[in-house]
C-alpha cells in the first residue's frame, strides 16, 4: 500500500472504535501524520465520517496476516488493539494473545518501527484462586512477546472505566437502597477512567501521539528510547470505589451499600464467559 504524501504513517488497528476514533484523530489533527484506518467495515458510519475527515480508511481482516501485512506497508508506526473473543460484535476466531502475536509479527515484518500496544496489567492464576483473568492476562502477555521479538513498542495501560457502572451494571437497586458490588475494597485507590468515551477521546489520542513523537524525534535508535518496552498507564482521576458509591447516593438519593463480590461468584461469572453463556 503506497503513502499518499511524504508524512509519516500510522496504521491504526481497529480504528473505528473508541480508542482507535481518538488516536486516529488526534494524529490526523497534529497535521504531521497521514492515517490509515483499519477496520472490517469501510463503509460503517464511523468509517465515512473518518474517511471525511480526510483519513484513508482500509479494510483489513483482523485476523489475516496478509491483509495486515498490506495495512502495515510503509507505515512507521502502529496502534495495536485485541479484542476479547466474547465481545458482543466480535465475530472471529482467535483469541487476545493470539490476535496479538498476529500483530506484531506482521509489524516487523512490514518494517514498522514502532507499536503502540493497548494493554492491561497481568492478574496471573493464583489471585484469589481464579486461575488467571484472560481479557487481563492476554493482554499482558502480549507486551512480552512483542518485547522478545525485539520490535521497538510501548504498552498503553487504560484503567477502570467509570462508565461500566451503568453500562453492566453493578448498581442495583434493593429495599429502598442500592447495593453497588465490585471486587475492590471499598477505600482501595484506583486509576479511574471518567466516562470512557469523554477520557478517549480527550487523552488517549493526545498521549499516543506525544508518546509516538517523543521516538520520532528523539535521534536515536528507537531501541534505545528510555519508553521502549515499558508500560504507561493513563487515567483522568485517582479515587476509590467508596467515592464512586458515595457520589451515587448524591446523585440518586438512594442509599447506597458498597459490597465485595464474592471469589465463587467471579469463579461462576468467569466460566459462564469462557463456556460461552
Amino acid at each position: 500500500m503506497s503513502p499518499s504524501s511524504d508524512k509519516p504513517i500510522i496504521a491504526v488497528v481497529t480504528g473505528t472504535g473508541a480508542q482507535g476514533r481518538a488516536v486516529s484523530r488526534a494524529f490526523h489533527k497534529s497535521g504531521i501524520w497521514e492515517v490509515r484506518v483499519l477496520t472490517r467495515n469501510p463503509t460503517g458510519e464511523v468509517a465515512m465520517a473518518l474517511k471525511s475527515e480526510g483519513m484513508t480508511i482500509v479494510q483489513a481482516d483482523f485476523e489475516g496476516k496478509a491483509a495486515l501485512l498490506q495495512a502495515f506497508e510503509g507505515a512507521y508506526a502502529v496502534y495495536s488493539v485485541t479484542i476479547p473473543p466474547w465481545h458482543q460484535s466480535y465475530t472471529n476466531k482467535l483469541g487476545e494473545y493470539e490476535q496479538g502475536v498476529l500483530q506484531a509479527d506482521a509489524a516487523k515484518e512490514a518494517n514498522v518501527q514502532l507499536i503502540l500496544f493497548s494493554t492491561l496489567p497481568y492478574v496471573g492464576p493464583d489471585y484469589m484462586g481464579l486461575g488467571g483473568v484472560e481479557l487481563y492476562d492476554a493482554k499482558a502477555r502480549t507486551n512480552d512477546y512483542i518485547t522478545s521479538i525485539g520490535l521497538p513498542g510501548v504498552y498503553i495501560g487504560t484503567s477502570a472505566f467509570i462508565d461500566n457502572v451503568h453500562s453492566w451494571p453493578l448498581v442495583k437497586e434493593v429495599d429502598g437502597g442500592a447495593i453497588w458490588s465490585f471486587v475492590v475494597d471499598k477505600e482501595k485507590p484506583v486509576v479511574f477512567l471518567v466516562n470512557s468515551r469523554q477520557w478517549v477521546e480527550r487523552d488517549l489520542g493526545p498521549t499516543a501521539l506525544a508518546i509516538t513523537e517523543s521516538f520520532r524525534l528523539s535521534g536515536t535508535p528507537l531501541a534505545e528510547h528510555p519508553l521502549n518496552h515499558t508500560i504507561q498507564p493513563i487515567g483522568s482521576w485517582r479515587g476509590t470505589w467508596g467515592d464512586v458509591s458515595r457520589e451515587i447516593q448524591k446523585q440518586t438519593g438512594l442509599e447506597t451499600r458498597h459490597t465485595i463480590m464474592s471469589v465463587k461468584l467471579i469463579r461462576v461469572s468467569s466460566l459462564q464467559v469462557d463456556a460461552d453463556i
